[in-house]
């Protein structure tokens, strides 16, 4: 039986809805939150015969029984390779609501596991990856999130719910709660502190979840609306590693029959599936972000060309593997895996990367330096360079010689120029009127980019870099570890008085607990840096260090200034958590299960 349950009922367990703040999405902000409905009982859904109870099947939702202090019904379960259909529940309500999903935890038996699923309404292109991030409770009691959906009007569409490649999950209710027009107007705004950078991996949106289309594409996009987020950083892959159809460069796997691992079988798989039927994905992810209203960068990571054994056919550059003489050699004549830019046909190759990215017309182009150096080392191009400058012997001087800093300068700023030249060239023929930008993720201090080249007061009066953003850590650099810790005060000296912006850059998976996160951003703009950069967001993920909820409630919010200074000292807001005290055959007692093995 379908189950109705009004909030009202259940306001003495969920909390009183003024007296605690919430996230922007969560239902408890609503007006009518007393006016939910709450459809908990999943036999509803369609087919009937995707559904099962009893013993478990491959390719069919379980029904088990669930209960909490204020509601019970019937749950949609499913394990990590069940691999279900999308099932769907029709919704009677009309008028603008807010959709949600309550998601349980997911238990390993012992601790908690991951989870997740997709949902949308029926007349939506596009699914939105839903999980539950928080922790058992005592006893290992499981806990429902409640997770949103959707803001639209309902005129008789239905909620589908589909699975997510490899994950286990616990479907426990839908929830529709009216809106008023002035929330309708709110839930379709976009930020007004669109301050926010994200970087986004060529890589890893697409291997976990095995897209065919250009809508399971953009599934890694939804909930990215009404953000900070104003410019999308979109790597390629790697420098010349593309995950779009090129006729320039290789996509990873390309060629190869035996992976390493089936995930980047899989990855592979699915860009030739795709290129067979004509996607582009990096297309696919410039118009999300124009659907949007956010600027689009085509960023390259400069030194990823091949990888060592076990990756050596998945990450393998065709231009790489022909043009041995045109690799970073140490000082002993020791080849290494990445290509000279002292090379001038290296540049010309990454030029043309470039030059058929420019059809897409993106806002900018650059390059994420803080994923790897070296970019020049002693090869016989470094060295001549080196001769010409100095009229000496690059191998006959200590390795962090000023001489040497020097010549990697002069070598990338040439290359600098390069872009700059091919950008202004591509705008002209295209008749366009907006100057393209160059971005750039550069190291956290001084001393690491003039070792490298990185020649940043040059490149910014000579206005060949818009936007910096700084990480603290990057391979062959300071190897300082020292989380954090990245010199603003050289980036703000460098760009004052200037066109050029700098921002700081907070690391998705390594962002300490809540309210140091808050504490951090809240004391950078508060230092007058103009945002945040945040490298490889992605809606679904919990917080690295265990703490409720999801870590992009307050990623996609780092250009709020005032709430960031209140939840530096209170903390964020937490989702709306409903302790389960049945869950299938499971009573939760003070006796935990599991302790028998």
């Amino acid at each position: 039986m379908t189950r109705f349950i009004t909030l009202a009922v259940c306001l003495a367990s969920w909390g009183p809805i003024v007296a605690a703040e919430f996230f922007r999405d969560d239902s408890r902000r609503l007006s009518q939150a007393d006016k939910a409905v709450v459809m908990t009982d999943g036999s509803k859904v369609e087919p009937s015969a995707a559904l099962i109870t009893g013993k478990r099947q491959k390719g069919k939702w379980k029904m088990i029984p669930f209960a909490t202090a204020e509601m019970k019904g019937t749950a949609l379960s499913i394990y990590s390779a069940t691999n279900p259909p999308v099932v769907k529940l029709p919704l009677t309500q009309r008028g603008w609501h807010a959709v949600y999903i309550g998601l349980a935890t997911t238990s390993g038996g012992f601790n908690i596991g991951g989870n997740g699923i997709k949902a949308k309404l029926s007349d939506e292109p596009v699914f939105r990856r839903l999980a539950n991030n928080l922790a058992l409770l005592e006893n290992r009691r499981a806990v429902i999130q409640e997770c949103f959906v959707t803001a639209a009007e309902l005129k008789g569409q239905s909620v589908e719910i589909a699975p997510m490649p490899g994950l286990p999950a616990t479907v426990c209710y839908v929830k529709v709660v009216p809106m008023t027009d002035a929330e309708v107007v709110a839930s379709q705004a976009k930020s007004k502190h669109r301050t926010s950078i994200a970087t986004f991996d060529g890589h890893s949106w697409i291997w976990p979840f095995k897209p065919t289309t250009a809508e399971e594409l953009a599934e890694e996009f939804r909930g990215f609306e009404g953000t900070d987020i104003g410019k999308w950083w979109f790597q390629v892959t790697g420098s010349d590693l593309v995950c779009y159809p090129s006729k320039v460069g290789t996509y990873p796997g390309q060629g190869t029959t035996d992976f390493p691992t089936g995930a980047y079988a899989a990855y592979t798989k699915s860009l030739e599936t795709m290129f067979k039927k004509g996607i582009n994905p990096l297309k696919v992810a410039r118009d999300a972000a124009k659907a949007q209203g956010a600027e689009f960068h085509v960023m390259l990571r400069p030194a990823g060309w091949v990888g060592s054994m076990p990756y050596e056919e998945t990450f393998n550059s065709q231009f790489y593997y022909q043009h041995p003489e045109w690799r970073c050699f140490d000082k002993d004549g020791t080849p290494t895996f990445y290509m000279s830019y002292a090379v001038p046909e290296v540049r010309r190759h990454l030029i043309e990367i470039f030059r058929e990215t420019l059809e897409l017309q993106p806002e900018g182009v650059g390059f994420l330096f803080n994923r790897g150096m070296p970019l020049t080392l002693w090869e016989d191009a470094f060295c001549e360079r080196f001769k010409q400058m100095h009229n000496a012997d690059a191998k006959s001087v200590e390795d962090d010689d000023p001489r040497i800093h020097a010549t990697r300068a002069a070598i990338m700023t040439d290359f600098m120029l390069e872009v700059r030249a091919l950008l202004d060239e591509t705008a002209a023929k295209q008749g366009r009127k907006e100057r393209y930008k160059i971005s750039l993720g550069t190291f956290a201090k001084e001393a690491d980019n003039q070792r490298w080249g990185l020649d940043l007061p040059n490149w910014i009066r000579r206005g060949l870099v818009d936007d910096l953003a700084t990480t603290w850590f990057a391979y062959h650099t300071s190897f300082t570890k020292t989380p954090g810790q990245i010199d603003m005060d050289y980036y703000r000296r460098i760009t004052k008085g200037t066109n050029t912006k700098a921002y700081p850059m907070a690391i998705a998976w390594k962002t300490g607990k809540p309210k140091e996160l808050c504490q951090k951003a809240a004391a950078y703009l508060a230092a007058g840096d103009p945002g945040i950069a945040i490298w490889d967001p992605q809606v679904t993920k919990g917080w690295p260090e265990g703490s409720a909820g999801n870590v992009f409630d307050v990623l996609g919010h780092l250009g709020h200034r005032e709430d960031l200074q209140r939840w530096a000292k209170q903390g964020p807001p937490t989702p709306l958590a409903i302790p389960l005290t049945q869950l299938d055959d499971n009573h939760f007692s003070r006796w935990f299960p599991n302790t028998g093995f």
